[in-house]
């Protein structure tokens, strides 16, 4: 697989995942405001389910990043790697990324987005305010890659 074709499915992923974030975040803004919309209560389930998928599939790659390994990872492309690396570096970033996904682990993370708790809605919300950041400066990098020969 070419470079390119990395870069492109990576960023159609990246697409899908933003798309999720936005759903989700969307959704519970509304519910914030007493604003109970039964008509996207399924489209923010499937958005929580393609964030659960993600997280778990991210959360080995990351540990191997905070280990120093650089041994490929069974299924995980290089872009993801690469992903994981910026997420490594981020948790270090205390002042922009603060979080619990940056300062917590994935469960804690995973608990918040299975959890109905208003308690828990804000801190959910501080999440995947910082997961888009974190993915659309991935996804600057696709593009540059996809777009950079034209």
């Amino acid at each position: 697989m070419s470079i390119q074709w990395l870069a492109v499915k990576s960023f159609q992923h990246s697409q899908d995942l933003l798309a999720a974030i936005n759903t989700l975040s969307i959704h519970l803004k509304l519910e914030a405001a007493g604003n109970t919309d039964t008509a996207h209560a399924a489209q923010a389930s499937e958005a929580r389910e393609v964030l659960s998928s993600f997280l778990e599939m991210l959360a080995p790659v990351v540990a191997d990043a905070e280990r120093g390994e650089t041994k490929p990872v069974l299924g995980a492309d290089p872009r993801l790697r690469q992903l994981a690396k910026s997420f490594v570096s981020a948790k270090r970033n205390r002042y922009r990324f603060h979080s619990a996904l940056f300062r917590d682990t994935f469960a804690r993370v995973q608990q918040l987005l299975d959890s109905p708790k208003e308690e828990d809605r804000q801190p959910l919300l501080e999440c995947l305010g910082e997961l888009r950041v974190l993915i659309e400066e991935h996804v600057q990098m696709d593009a540059e890659r996809v777009l950079g020969e034209f």
